[in-house]
């Protein structure tokens, strides 16, 4: 809760001043039963003018100043609500970006979408709220009460006992509520993963025929969330009705007991019995906002908390990135060494990686070959630390990774990911991520070794063609080559390709890969890939399978020695040439 109201204190001042107009307005509400009996019993009754004419115009004048404080402070508010929403926006935002993988990854991105759009809409409807319930509501109760027995204490005390089985009979309501929007919430999350899923692997679902699979999915996720919304609303739902009843119950019971009372001579004013009807009424407002607010309470309760997981989030180690220079020359590559390496993903059943032992050298060309799902990107996201792993080491120059911050981890590395990220800006921006200080030569330069000499001459605004976000207006192999040149014109001692080369054709990637290792000589290189093609050009070769490394060695070596690089070869290189590499030894 103190990580929201945080965001509340730049409109402490707003707030004040919202608070002190919905006083006044309060305070001219309470008038107004009051001047009512005056008009009653020492206008009408006695028949003075005077008396009518000078009330009508105070309530005339408590009216209007009702009316000018409800609309000025309604304005106040709603700056106030949307500057508070828009801070928590940015809060968000700002945070979500900082998030680790592991971080990201337990929460995942359906449950980071509705926290910073259902979520913070249901704290900002509370905000707007806020000064009308803590001002307004207690004002009207404590002050209505007061007044009422000013009037008449037999009818003020009858009306009063009709208050505490509203309550009881609300806490007996709202106990359960908070379970049940929590239930809801988990829910709205797991549909959202769900349609974010099909949307995304449409093509996967109808290829596997899973299209009824996923639909039940979807179907019991929407229909468990509808569930807890509905048994929620439904129970809010009684409020209202059930608190009318016992306070319209009251009202009966005052006007009863006020007939009795003129009968007996106790009350002599009628005005008095108007005066506690009046006031019983804006009580009974009070009371149903009142209800309604603690009603809300779990719901806000839960959106609070959906939103300070994410914004307590222990902070992440940030280290600069030049720090690196302090442990690595970017002159030489460097040493990566794998001891019995194992990892599971959070919230998954199965390991991912299991007993992963590999060495590359110095100044080595590297490759790690394997099928789809085989663990080969998630062994590039432990090499990058997004994650820790759950046992073994990894130790670059010898360093173990737990002597090292997360910057100078990062800082040895420059990669180019599986999926080829293009932002929103000129091609020359988008290389120049790489590196902010690059000059202009360095820029042709890599446009030339990513063979990208030929879509930069297509365009007539050159390095200034405006490129998407996502890459919309470029081919797959266009991204890839303007995601490794992005790579590769940053120094660092070792270069990652994780599937970089796949939208290539055969021709093209020979070209990138002769002019990128000649530019990158001395440096060590690590190769992802499911095509023999690119792993050919490696000097050292490891197969994964099942998350684990079954074989390495050299691609001669590996076809003799291991059964699963030789059905690899067989099938994107032909039996013969297996065969014919066989055959010589």
């Amino acid at each position: 809760m103190k990580e929201i109201f945080k965001f509340i204190k730049p409109y402490r001042k707003k707030l004040f001043l919202v608070a002190f107009m919905h006083a006044a307005a309060t305070i001219s509400s309470l008038l107004m039963p009051y001047v009512m009996s005056m008009i009653v019993d020492k206008g009408i009754k006695l028949k003075n003018e005077n008396v009518i004419i000078t009330s009508a115009v105070f309530m005339t004048l408590l009216a209007v100043l009702s009316l000018v404080t409800s609309i000025v402070s309604n304005r106040i508010n709603a700056s106030v609500t949307t500057g508070f929403s828009s801070s928590v926006c940015k809060a968000m935002f700002k945070k979500i970006n900082s998030l680790s993988f592991e971080q990201y990854s337990r929460i995942g991105s359906s449950g980071l979408l509705t926290r910073s759009t259902d979520d913070i809409f249901n704290i900002e409807g509370a905000a707007s709220e806020l000064v009308y319930t803590v001002v307004t509501v207690p004002m009207m109760l404590i002050g209505g009460a007061a007044l009422s027995f000013m009037s008449d204490t037999v009818l003020s005390l009858v009306f009063l006992i009709s208050i505490p089985p509203v309550f009881v009979f609300i806490s007996f309501l709202v106990k359960p509520l908070y379970a049940m929007w929590e239930m809801s919430d988990k829910y709205i999350d797991e549909q959202n993963r769900i349609v974010r899923e099909r949307l995304s692997g449409l093509r996967v679902i109808r290829a596997f025929n899973n299209e009824e699979k996923e639909h039940k999915r979807a179907k019991f996720a929407t229909e468990e969330m509808a569930k807890y919304i509905i048994k929620s609303n439904v129970r809010s739902g009684y409020i209202t009705p059930v608190a009318m009843l016992f306070l319209n119950l009251a009202t009966v019971a005052i006007l009863w007991a006020g007939v009795l009372r003129v009968q007996s001579g106790a009350i002599t004013d009628a005005g008095d019995i108007i005066a506690v009807i009046q006031y019983v009424a804006l009580i009974s407002n009070a009371v149903i906002a009142l209800s309604w607010t603690i009603a809300w309470i779990p719901h806000l309760k839960v959106s609070v908390k959906r939103i300070g997981e994410i914004l307590t989030m222990p902070k992440q180690d940030d280290s600069a990135d030049d720090e690196i220079a302090k442990t690595y020359s970017y002159d030489d590559g460097a040493e990566i060494e794998i001891r019995d390496l194992s990892f599971k993903y959070p919230d998954s059943k199965n390991p991912t990686l299991t007993g992963i032992s590999m060495k590359i050298k110095k100044g080595e060309t590297a490759a790690v070959i394997g099928g789809t799902g085989s663990g080969k990107s998630t062994l590039i996201r432990l090499l990058l630390n997004f994650y820790d792993a759950d046992s073994g080491c990894i130790s670059i120059n010898g360093t173990p990774y737990t002597e090292l911050s997360k910057g100078e981890i990062r800082s040895a590395y420059s990669p180019a990911l599986q999926r080829a990220m293009i932002f929103e800006g000129t091609l020359k921006d988008n290389i120049m991520m790489g590196k902010r200080s690059a000059t202009l030569d360095e820029v042709m330069k890599v446009i030339s070794d990513c063979e990208l000499a030929e879509f930069l001459d297509s365009h007539k605004e050159g390095l200034d063609y405006g490129l998407v976000g996502l890459g919309h207006n470029v081919s797959g192999g266009q991204k890839q080559r303007i995601n490794m040149a992005r790579t590769v014109i940053r120094e660092a001692p070792v270069y990652i390709f994780d599937d970089s080369f796949s939208a290539l054709d055969y021709l093209t990637e020979r070209k990138i890969q002769k002019a990128l290792f000649k530019r990158l000589s001395g440096k060590t290189k690590i190769i992802i890939t499911q095509r023999v093609s690119t792993a050919l050009a490696s000097e050292h070769i490891f197969v994964m399978d099942k998350g684990s490394v079954v074989a390495d060695g050299t691609h001669t070596e590996l076809i003799r020695k291991s059964d699963i690089y030789r059905e690899i070869c067989i099938s994107q290189l032909g039996a013969d040439t297996v065969k014919e590499v066989l055959d010589r030894g």
